[in-house]
């Protein structure tokens, strides 16, 4: 069973300032409590015990709120890199803090997690990694009825197109990937992105698999992103981490 979780969390979130002029995207409050928060509940229901915040942008931020976060079984760590760090120079900064399998995921998008479902097909399939994919029927992603993922039947990731442009695509990547250590080359030494760089290649050689949904996931992209997902929190009653021993003047 994979037990550490790997966290993008150092964007800068243009799109939602100017929330995000003070804080970091994850850290942007929903119904007063971080986003992130509710990202790390959804982890720890699901049995992971260790998380890595791949952090850049006003990380102070990050650290000051989880500094102190004491549980017996759940702990939070950050790998610091610079801003203008792309998606794969934070993975591969933080290579020799990676498991040998551990699941990746994105700070802004939040979905219900079904880890032990996809471990089990992950043990199954002959790949290096395993990207959750929605089926978009609706239209209800991020940019509509755009796809950026072509899944054949049998479930092996044919093409991923972040420009969202190829003919047959016919679904969209959400993160919450399963990695093998192992495909990773930390010999890399460019600022480089996780989706245009270190993908493809391994898309090429068929190691990449998809986890097929139609559960709806949800974005904080913009502000009306931000506020539809206080909605779902208050219909499904989404729990936020529960911090346990804290001092009081963090909580």
């Amino acid at each position: 069973m994979i037990e550490q979780a790997v966290i993008f969390a150092g964007g800068k979130g243009e799109r939602l300032r100017p929330i995000t002029d003070h804080v970091p995207k994850p850290m942007a409050p929903v119904l007063g409590v971080p986003f992130l928060d509710y990202l790390l509940g959804l982890l720890e229901s699901q049995g992971i015990k260790r998380v890595l915040l791949l952090v850049g942008y006003k990380y102070e931020v990050i650290r000051a709120r989880y500094r102190d976060l004491k549980k017996k079984d759940f702990s939070v760590e950050l790998s610091i890199g610079g801003e203008e760090d792309l998606t794969g120079r934070r993975v591969l900064n933080a290579f020799e803090r990676l498991e040998s399998r551990f699941l990746l995921l994105y700070g802004d998008n939040y979905w219900p997690l079904r880890l032990g479902p996809m471990c089990d097909e992950f043990r199954k399939a002959d790949a290096s990694l395993m990207t959750t994919v929605f089926g978009n029927r609706h239209g209800t992603a991020e940019y509509g009825f755009e796809n950026n993922v072509e899944v054949a039947a049998d479930g092996r990731v044919l093409r991923y197109d972040k420009s969202r442009t190829s003919a047959g695509l016919n679904g969209v990547d959400i993160g919450f990937f399963l990695v093998e250590r192992s495909c990773l080359d930390p010999t890399i030494r460019k600022n480089v992105s996780f989706e245009e760089t270190i993908l493809p290649p391994l898309v090429a050689a068929k190691r990449v698999v998809a986890y097929r949904t139609d559960e709806q996931y949800h974005y904080i992209t913009s502000a009306e992103d931000l506020r539809r997902f206080e909605g779902v929190v208050r219909e499904t009653g989404i729990a936020p981490l529960s911090w346990g021993d804290r001092r009081d003047e963090d909580a």
